[in-house]
């Protein structure tokens, strides 16, 4: 859907008006011309229409052709799940209905949201509710080829060079969640360690930013020895890769790493083989990052942005790493590995240290990275584990912000009893017991950084079946929340 924001629309051309309404609001704020206004406001007091959750009536009229309402229940109850089930809904509508003109005007703002902020907010997400991954279907039904344009109809506080602006930044943000999604979407015979490699380089020369992209040689040389043992198993290369957006005058690093494990069997620890065909998006923190830097240096933010990814396969194979092999990290530290499919952390433990050794001011990592977090969490929230309870706090608030919650669990020491070896350093998993904290725990021996959170992902990334606002596969999650962190990183 290719959307702008307009706070003095022309609406002679358009097939469809969707108007959001309260139940039982009948005297709604429309930033809408007088007869329009009035078409609205005759069924609202006929009460034809009571504004109840999802109940909707249209109605014929000229210049728009036809006028939606769609009732979004109780003013008190708004908030940003029910008004994006609302443009998931108007989405479906508009392809069904063959539309290829809609407004869509939201009378109310979002909760703690200023007027620009909630139109910014609304035309970012209408950008991505008609997202659909069909890239290998080759007969498509012939409306879903259909491209939506859509006019957020913003308040008169809205100046109209404003508006020009955040329609900018809307398209940004819903561009980079949307590379993220197709990304954790590709099969893993496409999305090879090497591609995740070609588009952060073609991304980087797109969007402004630099990029390296370490092959295996490299790797070893660089000492990477959990990514190596996590690689062994395949026969694709590994990728590690660093991208940078700089800016003069860059008051902050931020680091963001992301786990790129492009197929994950499990490993000699093999997984069972019911819906191991969703294993492709193990990726998905990786192409967080890539949406991260692409929104970053599309958007000028100021601060510098170091985003780095771990990338490979997991695999069994005669030379496959396996359990009770201890593995000698880039740290230097040693891991006696229990369970092949603990394989995230593994490659996270050499690109955690090499980004400390870049001295960020925050390092925040992305990763799919336990079940545990999805049976304690499910899909509502990621987890969320800092040694810095400002940046947590941050991080918090800026997933709230954006519709990307987060939940914090602790990363407390006493946890590293779980994780301890008898013949290495550690282990890398803790078994069953609070599975995704010892991860978590696991991860921070490996960090050397004050500021520091890792965000598991993993209930986040992907929708197993769909949901009332998103279809079935990868989310886009991590692009959001982190773009509103960086914007009010002093």
């Amino acid at each position: 859907m290719q959307v702008t924001i307009n706070p003095s629309p022309k609406l002679d051309k358009t097939e469809n008006l969707f108007v959001i309404v309260a139940q039982g609001d009948t005297k709604p704020a429309l930033n809408l011309p007088t007869a329009i206004r009035t078409n609205i406001t005759k069924v609202l007091s006929s009460k034809v229409f009571g504004g109840r959750l999802h109940e909707t009536v249209s109605i014929v009229a000229s210049g728009p052709s036809k006028i939606t309402l769609y009732g979004i229940g109780p003013k008190k109850d708004l908030s940003q799940r029910l008004v994006r089930q609302a443009i998931f809904r108007i989405a479906g509508v508009s392809h069904r209905n063959r539309d290829r003109s809609i407004a869509v005007l939201l009378p109310y703002g979002l909760p703690k949201f200023s007027a620009a902020d909630s139109v910014l907010w609304l035309a970012d997400h209408l950008g991505q509710a008609d997202y659909r991954f069909d890239k290998y279907i080759t007969q498509k039904e012939e409306n879903k080829g259909i491209l939506i344009r859509c006019t957020v109809v913003a308040p008169k506080s809205v100046k109209a060079s404003d508006a020009t602006a955040l329609s900018a930044k809307a398209r940004i943000l819903s561009n980079a969640v949307q590379t993220v999604r197709d990304m954790g979407n590709a099969p893993g015979n496409e999305m090879t360690p090497e591609e995740i490699g070609k588009r952060a380089m073609a991304l980087g020369k797109t969007a402004g930013f630099s990029v390296k992209v370490f092959d295996k040689k490299q790797i070893t040389k660089m000492k990477m020895g959990g990514l190596l043992a996590v690689n062994q198993g395949s026969e694709k290369e590994p990728r590690f890769i660093v991208m940078e957006h700089n800016p003069k005058g860059a008051k902050k690093t931020v680091c963001v790493v992301g786990k790129g494990i492009t197929f994950d069997s499990g490993g000699i620890s093999i997984k069972p083989s019911e819906r191991m065909e969703e294993m492709k998006f193990d990726m998905c923190g990786a192409a967080a990052v890539l949406g991260i830097l692409e929104a970053s240096a599309r958007l000028g933010i100021r601060h510098r942005v170091v985003g780095i990814v771990a990338a490979t396969e997991n695999l069994p194979s005669g030379s496959a790493y396996k359990p009770g092999d201890i593995i000698t990290t880039m740290s230097g530290k040693t891991v006696e590995v229990v369970n092949t499919d603990a394989e995230g952390r593994m490659i996270l433990s050499d690109a955690l240290h090499y980004a400390s050794g870049l001295k960020p001011d925050h390092l925040i990592d992305f990763a799919t990275l336990t079940g545990a977090c999805v049976i304690a969490l499910g899909g509502e929230a990621s987890g969320l584990f800092s040694n810095n309870d400002s940046l947590a706090r941050k991080l918090v608030a800026a997933g709230e912000e954006s519709g990307e919650r987060l939940w914090r669990l602790p990363e407390w020491d006493e946890y590293k009893d779980y994780i301890r070896s008898e013949w290495a350093d550690m282990k890398n998993s803790a078994g069953r017991w609070a599975g995704a904290i010892t991860a978590a725990v696991f991860l921070k021996e490996f960090v050397d950084c004050p500021s520091w959170a890792h965000i598991d992902i993993a209930g986040t990334a992907w929708s197993e079946s769909g949901s009332r606002i998103e279809r079935k596969g990868a989310s886009g999650v991590g692009v959001r929340a982190t773009i509103r962190f960086l914007e009010g990183l002093e």
